[in-house]
Parts: structure tokens; C-alpha cells; sequence
């Protein structure tokens, strides 16, 4: 007896929880941090990201696509280390708040991914458009660098014990953008290719860069007491 294609129904799982994802995900960026909704759609948001991304990984395995694989390996490294860093947050205090095997293991492979998907790339030995890759490619590989470096040194500079806050901010937005880049890349059409799947990367890296300043630039101006 031949048995079924399981292709199909990772991908019908895949989809809705991606169009769940998008619709939630937006949330947490847009209400306070702390608040009981940033924490309950946060949540939500997680255990929507993860069931997609078993499904991407699953059909990656199935049918191998460079454009899967570094879609996956991006998105999983932001969500998995923006949400392990909620753990990490005093790394000078408590040994158990440095990184783990699991961390290294998690972050050296997404670089290695990250690396191989910018030589197919540089190659062509793909089909995907190659600057698709590499903004995919430059996502890993700035979240894993930032980390191995973290991991290495984890009370140099920059480390603040607000730092978390920054890098959970960070990641979690990497991980939003990746699953908006593949709702725009398949849904949004009228977008021209490849800046359907782009603009995500550059419209969601640019604000987290700028919401980051304005919170150190804020941070500064509160009154050191005497």
C-alpha cells in the first residue's frame, strides 16, 4: 500500500498558522511592552511561529528548496533566540543565565546555513533569486554572529542588564518579518518581484533599528538619582 503524501498537509497546517502568525504577530509590536496583551498575543504568537516552522522544516526535508531552507533557518533563529534570551537576562549574576549547548548548537547551525544559502546564491546553483537569499542569509547571519559573540563574552560591551529588552525586540520583529515576507511573496502579487518578499526584511529591520535608538536615547535622558 502506498502511503499518503504528507507533504500536503504540512503545508494546509503551514499556511494557516502563517496567516495566523501575520495577523497576531502585529500585537505585540503594536501595544505596550509588559502589558498583559503584549505578553497573552506574544505567547500566542510563539506557539503559532513554532507549529509553522515544524511544518516549514518538515516540508524542507520532503522536497529540499534553498528558498525553504533559508526561510526556515532565519525564522527560527529569531524566534528561538528571542526567546531564550528572556532566560538570559542577568548572565553577571547567575551562571545559569549564560548559553547553553542548545543555543550554541541552534545559532552555529542557522550560520552555517546562512553561509551555505550565500554561496547558492553567489553560485546560482538555485532557482531563487539571489537577492532574496542573501537578505534571508544576512538575517541569520547578523542574529547568530550577535550571539556567538554574546555567548563568547557575555558581560562585555554592550551587555546593560536592560540589554535583553533590546535583543528580544530585535529578534522577535526578525521573526515577523520573515513570515510577512512569505505571506507578501505568495499573497501580494501586485508587489513586483522580488520586492514582494523583500520589503518586509527592509521595512521591519529599518523600525526595529530606529524604535532601538529611540528607547537607548530615552533610557539616556532619565535622571541618574543623586
Amino acid at each position: 500500500m502506498t502511503l499518503p503524501d504528507p507533504f500536503l498537509p504540512l503545508l494546509i497546517v503551514h499556511i494557516s498558522t502563517g496567516l495566523g502568525a501575520v495577523v497576531v504577530g502585529a500585537l505585540p509590536i503594536l501595544t505596550r511592552k509588559g502589558s498583559r496583551l503584549h505578553r497573552l498575543s506574544g505567547r500566542v504568537f510563539a506557539v503559532l511561529m513554532s507549529t509553522l516552522l515544524v511544518c516549514a522544516w518538515g516540508m524542507t526535508a520532503l522536497r529540499p528548496n534553498a528558498y525553504f531552507l533559508a526561510l526556515s533557518s532565519a525564522a527560527s533563529l529569531g524566534l528561538f533566540s528571542g526567546l531564550r534570551v528572556l532566560g538570559r537576562k542577568r548572565p553577571d549574576l547567575r551562571a545559569s543565565d549564560r548559553a547553553q549547548p542548545i543555543d550554541w548548537i541552534a545559532t552555529l547551525g542557522a550560520v552555517g546555513i546562512g553561509l551555505f544559502s550565500v554561496w547558492l546564491a553567489l553560485t546560482g546553483h538555485q532557482d531563487t533569486p539571489p537577492q532574496i537569499l542573501i537578505a534571508l542569509a544576512y538575517g541569520s547571519l547578523s542574529i547568530g554572529g550577535w550571539d556567538l559573540w554574546r555567548f563568547a563574552r557575555p558581560t562585555d560591551w554592550p551587555f546593560s542588564p536592560e540589554l535583553w529588552t533590546y535583543e528580544h525586540l530585535w529578534k522577535m520583529v526578525g521573526a515577523y518579518s520573515a513570515v510577512l515576507s512569505a505571506f507578501s511573496g505568495n499573497f501580494l502579487t501586485f508587489i513586483p518581484s522580488p520586492w514582494s518578499a523583500l520589503w518586509p526584511t527592509v521595512v521591519f529591520q529599518s523600525l526595529s533599528l530606529i524604535w532601538l535608538v529611540s528607547l537607548l536615547v530615552r533610557k539616556r535622558r532619565v535622571p541618574v538619582p543623586a
